[in-house]
């Protein structure tokens, strides 16, 4: 009886292996992207809490703070300036696989 070759070929494995990375990092920029919904989550809750009780602090907090936090995050908000390398280029080039082999 004949046996066929089923080992893989240098360049099979190292496909099999960039399209784990791949995966893996398609996980995390997923659950990066959960984690901010979170956190503009709470960032509501704490809008609603200045506004109910201490309205004169909010256009301060919104104008700064939540600015900035907003900015690193996703500008979702649009404002000015964001931030230089923002979470959603992180989560951006974390799926761009072309990325990934020039940080290897």
């Amino acid at each position: 009886m004949e046996y066929e070759n089923t080992q893989l070929s240098p360049e099979q494995e190292g496909y099999i292996e960039r399209q784990k990375a791949a995966e893996a990092r398609a996980e995390i920029a997923d659950e990066l992207s959960e984690l901010a919904d979170q956190i503009y989550g709470i960032m509501d809750e704490m809008r609603t809490l200045l506004r109910e009780k201490a309205p004169g602090e909010l256009r301060a907090a919104e104008s700064y703070w939540m600015a900035h936090i907003d900015g690193a995050l996703e500008n979702r908000e649009g404002n000015l300036g964001g931030s230089f390398i923002s979470l959603q280029d992180t989560i951006r080039d974390l799926k761009d696989d072309d990325d990934q082999e020039e940080w290897e």
